[in-house]
């Protein structure tokens, strides 16, 4: 619990001034209950902030420091304290224009939208960049073998080479698949493949064509040849296991160069940018703001090598615990709450190899004092 006395600051808000030591939550981050966006958003923020608590609009009595409305449109009259709300989209129905001139300080998740109501003369405005579930929506290759592979004419062994890539999704029809349902099969690939060194046909580079889309094939097998230098046909050496791997990652690193325009865009860095932002309004506040222990940093989960295709959920939620109890010195339990993944994620010791020792938070603690 945080042990201060209500004081007003120099523009009449009213403020809890912390006494020093452990501040706890100073500020309170209010979004909607019906389990959408705006829910997860307010969620995710609360538990990426060390000092911040989740509260379900309405929500009568604000006793924090800061109040933090996801979004605006939750915003109703001025609290007493310091608000703050998300501006995501222009709706006049919920006074887009004058909620903003009302707050305190805007938080923009679009720059488009920042600097409108700059141009409307509202200068309290922010663009924080909006994040995403990053470790959820990362990008495999898919591959279709649409087929028998029971003949070493058909490539088997080139299919096998490309499994051992992290990256790579095989999916091998192996004649199991009825014809009807095959469309269907085309439309989640990313490329059909033919590993095949030997092919009168096949009908597959016909019906992916057929369907949209792009065909890895070997050089002068089959039909390949009859359609020319086109981009739509990858080639590689009938056979090459090696080339065949090479062109395979290169067409990964093609889907890698569409995530690098999103890739600073985590959870962890929309977090950090609005932990700037509010220390910069407790402080012009003059509302004592809490100094984080030695050891804490955002975006711990950028400093593991999260395997693909993991639920990431899960090891997010026990990171972001870890580095809340690191915020405040509280070591062993950052520790304890790390070890308890490491089971289920090997990779964790990672992160725990670099939480101080415990006298590190005891010196930390008293010079903060």
């Amino acid at each position: 619990m945080r042990i201060g006395l209500a004081l007003r600051d120099a523009s009449g808000l009213i403020m809890n001034q912390p006494s020093g030591g452990d501040v706890g939550n100073i500020v309170e981050i209010i979004g909607p209950s019906d389990n959408w966006i705006l829910e997860r958003l307010a969620k995710r923020l609360a538990a990426k902030l060390p000092y911040a608590s989740f509260a379900p609009w309405p929500v009568e009595e604000k006793t924090e420091a800061l109040v933090y409305y996801v979004n605006y449109a939750l915003y109703e009259k001025p609290s007493g304290r310091i608000d703050v709300a998300l501006f995501t989209h222009c709706d006049e129905t919920h006074q887009f224009l004058e909620r903003a001139r009302r707050v305190d300080f805007c938080v923009s998740m679009s720059r488009l939208y920042a600097d409108w109501l700059r141009s409307q003369g509202v200068q309290k405005v922010a663009h924080i960049p909006m994040g995403f579930d990053s470790y959820r929506y990362r990008p495999r290759l898919v591959l279709g073998v649409i087929g028998l592979l029971d003949h070493p004419r058909k490539g088997k062994q080139l299919v096998e080479e490309l499994k051992k890539l992290p990256f790579v999704e095989v999916v091998a029809t192996e004649g199991k698949v009825p014809e009807e349902q095959l469309p269907e099969v085309y439309e989640r690939l990313d490329y059909v493949l033919i590993p095949a060194t030997v092919e009168g046909g096949p009908m597959c580079l016909l019906e992916g064509l057929g369907m949209g889309k792009p065909i890895i094939a070997p050089e002068g097998v089959g039909m390949v040849p009859e359609f020319g230098d086109t981009e739509h046909i990858r080639r590689y050496p009938a056979g090459d296991a090696r080339a065949l791997v090479e062109l395979v990652t290169a067409c990964y690193e093609e889907k890698l160069a569409r995530r690098r325009l999103v890739q600073e865009r985590t959870w962890d860095r929309w977090a950090e940018g609005h932990h700037h932002l509010f220390m910069q309004l407790l402080e012009a506040h003059g509302i004592q703001t809490p100094k984080p222990a030695l050891g804490f940093r955002f975006g711990m989960m950028g400093e593991l090598d999260v395997p693909l295709g993991l639920d990431a959920g899960p090891l997010e939620d026990a990171v972001d615990e870890a580095s809340r109890h690191l915020f405040w010195g509280r070591y062993g339990e950052a520790r304890k709450t790390l070890q308890a993944a490491l089971p289920r994620h090997p990779f964790v010791k990672k992160l725990i190899e670099t939480i101080p020792e415990e006298k590190s938070s005891r010196k930390g603690a008293k010079t903060q004092r």
